[in-house]
């Protein structure tokens, strides 16, 4: 393994009044390469007055702060970075960002804070412009998942195994597992892994009884250095036996705490193949990651503990995130927090305190208010998910918890109220709405392959799901001069189905070829109404393309007091990409099809067509009768064997359109293997058959084929049969044609032969 790097680069200032951690942090500080760490007691402002040699590090003690408010803009720009140290009830996290801290440690102080501080003073503090893509573009990458991981610790139970696949992939590691700190039992219990096999997870557990706390000690205390799997190791923070990590294949494991309201609540173990994958710059990555899932973790646990209690009125908090309010059976306000007055577009609770909360609310869908009030109070709380405009325009859909309780009224006795609990799960029904609306989608056209169909079904389904006054699929005229309608859909009824492709904003978008979005329509001046009567406040259009340029839009509009925004947008634009990707999948589909089912020489039908096409003829109650006139060249091979074979396929070519030219629209004529053809009449009877196929017979004999230069003359052989007559299925019409066809090629051929008779005497 290579030699670890020294942050020999950077200089630090300590500011702590407790002598015993001071110490520990310096030591921490020299141990991971520091050359000058300077130590203080008490704060002074000469640790930011005057220049400094190189970027410095300060750390302060945050109850040295007490609450006075500091500013330190002018020291942050001249290469100080700024920490606090927290412990006890010495301040919280907001205060200090927002004073002009770079970042914030919990005590105790472990080398991985460091490591993390000093990994963020380099960063911000170097002259160098050269940053490590790899670790840049996998720190973005984990900064970006940490709201995912929030919203599934929301949706689902299993939001720990999921979000340990999804850092899995992106850390690029073999291996993860989150082991959950018991401190009163003093072991580790497994939370979740993935890519260890359950013989690790439960040896791991069992031999960390009665050591869990010290090992959580010794892993914080120790240097940053990987814990040594191979077998041969004698690191004394490995538990499980030599042959058990043999079966595992893993050589190495880096250990991260995850904290939860600043307390270590569990470990997060990133484990790697080799020893030598082990790199000190990617421990930013592992404590990334663990932050993450610090996060999401708070988030379930709030979510479990939420559900358990039954929404206690603790949850009026103002720190709470989800809205509370408290009403009388007839609806009137009497008591909301903040979050409830800003999920409904309150400026503050005073606001819906009296109000009648009924009709205070503008839904797209009415509040079940009576089912509500009409449960006897204590029984469990019910749950209504409910689209509402709120009075800042935007449609939120909000997740209402509604419980009858008992509490003390304004006389003397106790009457019911209702409780309710509000949840903003906007962007998680939408983004399932989203999913299970695209899924649908890729399933009808993939099974049906009916872009009719699909058109009408995303219109309806965005009008109705997402609560829009107007959504139009429409594909622009083959002249690129119209929009024509596929799927219109407006409240009220449809108001039309094709427009000038060089108006309005949907004109707008397919002249840019870009997506538009307009707030607010009555200020774009190509705005025009689909219908006088019905306002609409904002306009979305999504550009559909095949190969780069316009072919149509999706066009979404609000009716008036609901605002758009950018999430209707990207809404827009996927489905638009989808439909896309679908249109070029039917496309290319039905090509493979056709290609399939022809001839690449001749471009007619193949056997295989011609059988489906008599298939589908014998089994229609409404047609009669079918003739089968199959086709042989006389004299072919011979043709074949003299000039070649890409003359013999230039004479197919040209017999095969002589052919065509003799026959119906309606008939099928196919190539049914080599030089012999096939023809299919409906509602044909065999008399009538007889004579096309003399026709047939006397068009290719009539003259000769001029091909390539040459001057060819060619007979056929023809063979008839009927259904019913001569057989009822595809097989035996078939063989009757072959039968007859071929007594006629004994007989010397350039005749016709009807299956069941004599072949003709020449």
């Amino acid at each position: 393994m290579s030699e670890l790097p020294r942050w020999d680069d950077l200089d630090v200032v300590l500011v702590d009044q407790d002598p015993v951690r001071r110490a520990a942090v310096a030591r921490l500080a020299r141990l991971l390469g520091a050359q000058r760490v300077e130590t203080y007691a008490d704060w002074s402002n000469a640790v930011i007055e005057g220049p400094v040699a190189r970027p410095t590090v300060v750390l302060v003690d945050g109850a040295l702060l007490g609450r006075k408010a500091l500013e330190l803009s002018s020291a942050a720009s001249s290469d100080r970075l700024f920490v606090a140290l927290v412990h006890g009830e010495s301040g919280t996290t907001p205060e200090f960002l927002a004073a002009g801290f770079g970042a914030v440690l919990y005590d105790p102080i472990t080398a991985v804070d460091l490591e993390r501080v000093f990994a963020l003073a380099h960063s911000v503090l170097s002259k160098a412009a050269d940053r490590e893509r790899r670790l840049q573009v996998k720190l973005s990458a984990l900064r970006q998942v940490e709201a995912d991981l929030t919203l599934l610790a929301e949706m689902t139970p299993d939001w720990l195994s999921r979000s340990l696949h999804l850092l899995q992939r992106i850390l690029d590691v073999p291996a993860l597992a989150v082991w959950k700190v018991d401190w009163e039992a003093d072991a580790l219990v497994n939370a979740g892994a993935v890519g260890l096999p359950v013989p690790f997870v439960r040896e791991l557990e069992a031999k960390s009884r009665g050591r869990g706390v010290a090992l959580v000690h010794r892993v914080l205390e120790s240097l940053l250095v990987p814990v040594d799997m191979r077998e041969d190791s004698t690191d004394d923070r490995v538990l499980t036996s030599a042959e058990t990590r043999r079966t595992v294949g893993l050589e190495a494991g880096v250990v991260v705490p995850i904290r939860y309201s600043g307390r270590i609540v569990a470990l997060l173990s990133v484990y790697l193949a080799r020893l030598d994958d082990f790199a000190r710059s990617d421990i930013q990555l592992y404590d990334s990651a663990a932050e993450a899932l610090a996060v999401a973790w708070k988030i379930a646990e709030n979510r479990r503990v939420m559900l358990q209690n039954q929404l206690l009125y603790r949850t009026l908090v103002e720190e709470e995130p989800v809205g509370v309010v408290l009403c009388g059976i007839d609806g009137s306000v009497r008591l909301a927090n903040r979050a409830a007055a800003r999920l409904l577009g309150y400026e503050g609770p005073d606001r819906l305190l009296g109000v009648r909360l009924p009709e205070a609310v503008r839904t797209l869908a009415p509040l079940p208010w009576d089912e509500w009030t009409q449960r006897a109070a204590g029984t469990s709380a019910v749950e209504a998910v409910v689209p509402i405009l709120t009075l800042d325009k935007r449609l939120r859909i909000v997740e209402f918890h509604a419980r009858v309780v008992e509490l003390p009224g304004d006389g003397p006795g106790w009457e019911p109220q209702l409780q309710l609990v509000l949840a903003d799960v906007t962007l998680e029904r939408r983004r399932l709405m989203e999913l299970e609306l695209l899924h649908d989608l890729t399933r009808m056209v993939s099974e049906e392959r009916d872009l009719e169909a699909a058109f009408r079904m995303v219109a309806d389904r965005l009008q109705r799901e997402f609560g829009y006054g107007l959504v139009g699929l429409a594909l622009l005229s083959g002249d690129g001069t119209r929009f024509i309608g596929r799927a219109v859909r407006v409240e009220g009824g449809l108001t039309y189905n094709e427009w000038r492709a060089d108006r309005g904003v949907t004109g707008r978008a397919v002249r840019e070829n870009r997506a538009q979005l307009v707030v607010d329509v009555r200020e774009d001046p190509d705005y025009f109404e689909p219908q006088p009567d019905f306002p609409m406040e904002s306009e979305v259009v999504a550009v559909l393309r095949r190969n780069g340029e316009p072919i149509g839009v999706l066009n979404l509009e609000s009716r008036r007091g609901h605002r758009l925004d950018q999430e209707d947008l990207r809404l827009a634009m996927n489905i638009a990409v989808h439909l896309e990707l679908l249109m070029r999948q039917v496309e290319l589909t039905e090509q493979l099809e056709r290609q399939a089912l022809s001839d690449p020489l001749t471009g007619l039908p193949n056997r295989r067509a011609l059988q489906e096409h008599l298939r589908r003829l014998l089994r229609d109650r409404r047609i009669g009768t079918v003739s089968v006139i199959l086709i042989d060249f006389d004299t072919f091979k011979t043709l074949n064997d003299t000039l070649g074979h890409l003359f013999g396929d230039a004479v197919l070519q040209a017999v095969s359109d002589r052919l065509v030219r003799s026959l119906r629209p309606s008939d099928l004529i196919a190539r049914y293997g080599g030089d012999e053809f096939a023809v299919v009449l409906a509602d044909v009877d065999l008399p009538l058959a007889q004579e096309i196929a003399e026709r047939l017979r006397q068009a290719v004999g009539a003259a000769p084929f001029e091909v390539r230069g040459e001057t060819v003359v060619l007979t056929i052989s023809l063979g008839v049969a009927a259904y019913p007559r001569h057989g009822d299925t595809v097989e035996t019409l078939l063989r009757a044609a072959d039968e007859a066809l071929y007594r006629v090629k004994r007989s010397g051929g350039n005749a016709v032969g009807v299956a069941g008779e004599e072949a003709p005497q020449l």
